[in-house]
């Protein structure tokens, strides 16, 4: 596990602010309303990434925010790791429920493609960012660059690859920025999403 400078490791006592935080980034992306039509359920949508979050402390994975009021969050996870269904399970996943069937399934869907995408596209050893997310307020304000950085770094001087998915062609450019490279690019659940694949080489 690395340790980032500058940032803050998301402990149990984080989990709901950076779920919160996480699930006001993503409340009006395109394929958020695709998924959760219905405006009162996407109120429930912290529920999902507390879980998501909360999985990610249980495998051992990297989750960071900004600050303990969690501007932004990252989420970053091994290629050589494989998350135990014990953990799954204990993380409770039932509250993600909220957000309707549709979603649940669409997101399963939808996450069977990128893995497929990321063992074509990855093969080599790397760190993934599987989420990042800063909270509308504190957006264009550096937040995402404080969070991409550290891990950069540290991946340098280990010389190890980052590989990352986006849905949104806007967020393209910015990975660009950071030396990520886009690999491949495809549409998911009828035309209503996209999964734009990225690699950043090891240096």
């Amino acid at each position: 596990m690395f340790e980032m400078d500058g940032l803050v490791k998301i402990e149990k006592n984080l989990v709901r602010p950076a779920s919160v935080t996480v699930a006001r980034a993503f409340m009006d992306d395109p394929e958020t309303v695709y998924l959760i039509p219905d405006e009162k359920k996407r109120e429930n949508l912290h529920h999902a990434f507390e879980f998501f979050i909360s999985i990610s402390q249980l495998g051992n994975e990297e989750a960071y925010t900004t600050s303990p009021a969690c501007e932004g969050v990252a989420l970053w996870s091994s290629s050589e790791h494989r998350m135990p269904f014990w953990a799954v399970l204990s993380a409770n996943p039932f509250p993600s429920f909220r957000c309707g069937w549709r979603f649940i399934f669409c997101q399963m869907e939808a996450n069977r493609i990128a893995e497929n995408i990321k063992t074509k596209y990855a093969p080599v050893r790397h760190m993934y960012l599987a989420l990042l997310g800063v909270d509308p307020s504190h957006q264009w304000k550096g937040f995402a660059s404080a969070l991409i950085k550290p891990m950069l770094k540290k991946l340098d001087e280990s010389r190890l690859a980052a590989y990352l998915e986006t849905q949104n062609m806007k967020n393209v450019s910015m990975y660009e920025h950071f030396g990520f490279k886009l690999v491949y690019h495809t549409e998911v659940l009828n035309g209503n999403s996209h999964i734009y694949a990225m690699l950043r080489d090891a240096r």
